[in-house]
């Protein structure tokens, strides 16, 4: 029997072929149509419950992933604060107040992230961050993800959790094409964490 870590990189082949073997069309329409049924369906009400705008950590979309431009753009009209990853090597990366797409610029691999000069998040304010979503290359429909194997999100969702002990709640969330949600379970290991939510172009998946 083919072991954990097997079954993850033969999946993550497999999840890299599907995705990319869609049109572009396909991943531009159903990253905005799934970023409007955020709006809608998500945040929207999140921000009713809280009574102010909401401060969001999302990544920048690289090649073929989900366009997560239209959801920041999102995010920006209702004035909710955006924070963006910027990579600053082994494995981390420090947070961003992003205002605008055109502050990103090539980063580690050419991937976008926050220039220079935007301003730093200070790992102290992390606790403040109402919704994170994350990047993958696969889900499924108990909130099991399987990313690129950098372990990077990993460790950010690590730390994240133990600073939001203080019980204010936060949402895990991923904007995900159809064809990324898996019939069946995606292997965990014991460092591998879950998400709350999937926003698709059919609508918002509730995992719990």
């Amino acid at each position: 029997m083919m072991d954990i870590i097997a079954v993850k990189n033969t999946l993550r082949h497999t999840m890299r072929n599907q995705r990319s073997g869609l049109s572009e069309a396909s991943r531009r329409n159903q990253s905005e149509a799934a970023s409007l049924l955020a709006e809608h369906e998500v945040l929207a009400p999140l921000r009713r419950k809280l009574g102010r705008p909401l401060t969001v950590f999302i990544y920048a979309s690289f090649q073929d992933e989900p366009d997560t431009s239209y959801f920041m753009e999102q995010c920006w009209m209702q004035n909710d604060r955006v924070l963006v990853p910027r990579i600053v090597g082994a494995g981390q990366f420090t947070l961003h107040e992003l205002h605008k797409t055109s502050d990103l610029l090539p980063g580690a691999w050419g991937i976008p992230e926050p220039g220079k000069h935007t301003s730093l998040w200070p790992e102290g304010r992390w606790q403040e961050i109402d919704l994170v979503v994350v990047p993958g290359l696969a889900f499924d429909k108990t909130g099991g993800r399987i990313g690129f194997g950098g372990g990077y999100y990993d460790r950010f969702m690590s730390k994240l959790k133990l600073l939001k002990n203080n019980g204010r709640e936060m949402i895990v969330a991923a904007i995900v094409f159809q064809e990324q949600i898996l019939a069946q379970r995606i292997p965990m290991e014991p460092h591998d964490f879950r998400v709350d939510l999937l926003f698709t172009a059919a609508g918002t998946i509730y995992i719990r």
